[in-house]
């Protein structure tokens, strides 16, 4: 035991400065670690990191100097300005070299892997994802025979379709919203130009229940189709090439029709299909009695009348007329029965009429979005 008269005689103790000389070393291993990480993460390079280096470790012993010897070092260490002040700064520097270039590295990766994934990301300006395939397989199946090549319209509202039948008697509209779409992105208007047969032969790849989702990039000269079964792991990737499509889009002004009739959508392809084999017209006569469908052929004539009516119980067979004045114009069977074929997206149809206006005939989407189709009445001879 080292007695009082033996520390007066012989202040510092060898065992204490050893234990002094650790401490520094492995707070000096710590700290340099600790620098590394810190100078990598910033993304040092070259001398400004062995500057970063050097006045971190001043820092510490700065630190420790004041608060751990309180500003007397002579009484914990031999040589203070070298164990305290340059005590294993080199040997502390190896650490912060070593942790300074793994961590430079791995945020310089993360970095370029962040920048590639943002660059992929952005150049997507389209990505539209249906809940059910079965939607676009029928609004296509409805105006295919219509169509041919038309331009799906995308903007942040939704998707858009306006285009005219060769003859210019019959014009499809159709828009679906982008709630119909989880998610939907589009950065910016783009136009794609599809052909009808085509697009109609890739949705047959997918089953009604399947997921679609539609992606385009930035000048496309492709639309992606990924078709995802509900109930299983498949997937099915398609692309098909865009058409360059002049194609006049019109303006559409909002009518007050003189004549506004709801009913079954089954009801109106009944009567469509049941004329169809009577004649190659129907007149379409709206009054205050009811709404009339007639027609006269080379071989007979037929008629059918329907009333208001209102079945609480099953609200879709609902026949509903409002009228402001009586409404009576001739159209062609053939173009009616091609509309038809929408029946399957909206258990009822809505007809609009007015003297000397082309009919609508509107199918009612969920959220808000629609299938209209436009239909030049026949006028003189031609009926």
């Amino acid at each position: 035991m080292i007695d009082e008269r033996e520390l007066a005689i012989h202040p510092i103790v060898q065992e204490s400065v050893q234990h002094n000389a650790r401490t520094i070393s492995n707070i000096r291993s710590l700290t340099a670690s600790l620098f590394g990480v810190a100078a990598g993460t910033l993304g040092l390079e070259s001398l400004p990191g062995f500057i970063f280096y050097m006045l971190g470790t001043v820092l510490v012993s700065t630190l420790i100097y004041l608060l751990k010897t309180e500003s007397n070092p002579k009484a914990y260490f031999f040589r203070p300005v070298g164990d305290l002040w340059i005590g294993d700064m080199f040997g502390g520097l190896m650490s912060f070299v070593l942790t300074w270039t793994l961590f430079y590295g791995l945020c310089k990766a993360f970095s370029q892997y962040s920048n590639l994934k943002n660059r992929t990301l952005s150049a997507k300006m389209l990505e539209a994802r249906l809940e059910q395939a079965q939607l676009l397989k029928k609004v296509v199946d409805a105006i295919k025979d219509l169509v041919q090549d038309c331009n799906f319209d995308c903007n942040d509202s939704g998707i858009a379709l306006q285009a005219m039948d060769n003859s210019h008697v019959a014009l499809v509209s159709m828009m679906l919203k982008s709630e119909s779409f989880s998610p939907f992105r589009c950065d910016r208007n783009i136009a794609l130009g599809i052909n009808l047969t085509s697009l109609q032969k890739v949705l047959r790849c997918a089953q009604n229940e399947d997921i679609l989702t539609l992606k385009a990039d930035d000048a496309p000269d492709v639309v992606n189709m990924v078709f995802e079964s509900a109930d299983s792991d498949r997937l099915s990737e398609y692309d098909i090439k865009l058409m360059d499509i002049d194609q006049e889009h019109l303006g559409i002004p909002d009518t007050e029709y003189a004549a506004t009739i709801n009913m079954p959508s089954s009801e109106f392809q009944r009567i469509c299909r049941d004329l169809t084999a009577l004649s190659e017209s129907v007149s379409i006569e709206c009054t205050k009695e009811g709404v009339k469908f007639a027609c006269n052929g080379d071989i007979g004539s037929g008629a059918v009348t329907l009333r208001s009516h209102t079945d609480v119980e099953k609200p879709d067979r609902n026949v509903e007329i409002n009228l402001s004045e009586p409404v009576a114009l001739t159209f062609s069977l053939k173009y009616l029965v091609n509309f038809c074929k929408a029946s399957g997206l909206s258990d009822s149809v809505r007809l609009c009429l007015s003297n000397e206006v082309p009919l609508l005939v509107e199918y009612a989407l969920s959220n808000n979005s629609y299938l209209r189709f436009y239909l030049a009445p026949k006028i003189g001879d031609e009926e």
